[in-house]
């Protein structure tokens, strides 16, 4: 150091003080503008809040958005029109394809409808243009053959075809089994549906073991692809059959149950239209007794004669007995009319259409029951029916089950009970009529059958008739008395 600075040492320590005196004093300085604008900054602060305070509150009060919240939501909303005019795009393309489409089905559609008319006058386009059924039959059988050939083509390429190099994942697996399981099921649905809906009663265990053969080889099928049905498929579908049946037995009952129903309205209607005319025709009688009786009063008071008063006084009392006939006929009208129980038992046969030993056993309240007899041999058999018995009962319908109990077992149909046909022998028949009904009992045995025994010997040959003929004539001749 130089001896010069030594000697302005204490000059140089006095000027740091002074420095550090002005520092400390800027220093405060500072601090207190420091302080000062601190708590101007504070002051404009506070005042600032309050102004948006009260903004925000005038805000709130006439519903404005924060600007940030707005231009957020204008950005938002801008990005959904986007969207939306893309999606518009997307979906006027797929607009004008669908409108292409629509119009080559719409061309389509109106041919079809042509066809579809023509169909419906039963003007149907064929489309082979064979002209003999042999030819259909013959093109059938082809194209069959073809099909089969197809079969038996695809079968082949599935046996040669190896590919070791096939690998199934595990969610590949499963939808293996499961479409292998719905085209079983399938085919094993559309077997049943074929047997549910061609059931009858004379086929239900045929129907049945084909359900069950079916079920059975769906079943082998499906082992190869580990898997298999369980017993409650083949189950339901048999309930399925069963109830099939048996609602088509009962829809046949009721339709029976409907024909009888309405057999019944109709013999009722023309029962009371018989009770009419019958009443109509007793009215026509007794006025007619009722004139020829006063007139023949009048006559029996203007004559002396005693031999003509005789004659008229015979008539008079002719007709008054007439009269009184009409009145009983009109008593049982009244009768029948009121008793609905009462009518007539008919024992009938009809031995060309129904052979020996087969009787008709059934009722009609009718006031002439040969009408009802007469409309069963109708068109519908090849004879007319013979009477055996008709028997007139207060409660006929009781009779009449009693007949059919006793004969229960010979009733050819056993499942329609509405069929009245029984195989019986005649003498029960007229022993139980007799031990059930009072009255006297008239039973024709031997049945005429006209029609059918003329039709028999209409049906010999020529040469059988002739030699009758010839039989009979040559007896005529040997019993003939020579002339003198």
């Amino acid at each position: 150091m130089a001896l010069g600075d030594y000697f302005k040492g204490p000059a140089h320590k006095a000027n740091a003080a002074r420095l550090e005196a002005e520092l400390q004093a800027h220093r405060q300085q500072s601090q207190a503008v420091l302080q000062a604008q601190q708590q101007q900054s504070q002051a404009d602060m506070q005042a600032l809040q309050s102004k948006y305070d009260e903004l925000a509150a005038k805000a709130r009060d006439v519903g404005l958005l924060n600007l940030l919240a707005v231009q957020e939501q204008i950005r938002a909303e801008e990005s959904r029109l986007a969207s939306v005019q893309a999606q518009v795009a997307a979906t006027q393309t797929a607009l004008e394809a669908a409108l292409s489409q629509l119009q080559v089905v719409h061309q389509q559609i109106l041919g079809a409808e042509d066809t579809v008319q023509l169909e419906s006058f039963a003007l149907y386009e064929p489309k082979y243009q064979f002209t003999n059924s042999i030819d259909y039959k013959n093109r059938l059988e082809k194209i069959r053959e073809d099909q089969k050939r197809t079969a038996r083509g695809l079968s082949a390429e599935v046996d040669a075809w190896d590919n070791n190099a096939v690998q199934f994942t595990k969610a590949e697996w499963k939808k293996l089994r499961k479409d292998a399981l719905k085209l079983a099921l399938r085919s094993f649905n559309s077997e049943s549906e074929y047997c549910v809906d061609n059931v009858k009663f004379s086929n239900l265990e045929k129907m049945e073991e084909r359900i069950r053969r079916s079920f059975e080889t769906c079943n082998n099928l499906l082992k190869t692809v580990n898997a298999w049905w369980k017993d409650i498929v083949l189950e339901r579908k048999l309930q399925e059959l069963y109830l099939a049946h048996e609602y088509q037995m009962k829809r046949q009952e009721e339709k029976e149950a409907a024909r009888q129903a309405r057999e019944d309205q109709r013999e009722q209607e023309k029962l009371e239209k018989e009770i009419r005319e019958a009443r109509a025709k007793i009215e026509k009688e007794r006025r007619h007794f009722t004139s020829a009786l006063q007139k023949l009063q009048l006559r029996l008071g203007a004559t002396n004669d005693q031999q003509e008063r005789g004659e008229l006084q015979t008539r008079i009392d002719e007709l008054s007995s007439q009269n009184s006939k009409l009145d009983e006929e009109e008593r049982l009208l009244d009768y029948r009319e009121q008793n609905a129980r009462a009518g007539y038992v008919y024992v009938i046969s009809n031995i060309g259409a129904f052979g020996e030993g087969i009787f008709k056993i059934g009722m009609t309240r009718r006031l002439e029951p040969m009408d009802r007899v007469d409309e069963l041999g109708d068109a519908s058999v090849p004879f007319r029916f013979d009477v055996h018995a008709l028997v007139f009962s207060d409660n006929a319908p009781a009779l009449e089950a009693k007949l059919h109990s006793h004969f229960a077992a010979g009733r050819l149909n056993k499942v329609n009970g509405r069929k009245e046909f029984f195989r019986a022998d005649l003498k029960q028949i007229e022993s139980v009529i007799r031990a059930n009904y009072d009255a006297v009992v008239e039973v024709i045995h031997a049945a005429p059958a006209e029609q059918y025994r003329e039709s028999l010997r209409l049906a010999m040959p020529v040469e059988s008739i002739q030699t009758s003929e010839r039989i009979a004539l040559a007896d005529s001749s040997r019993h003939t008395v020579p002339s003198a």
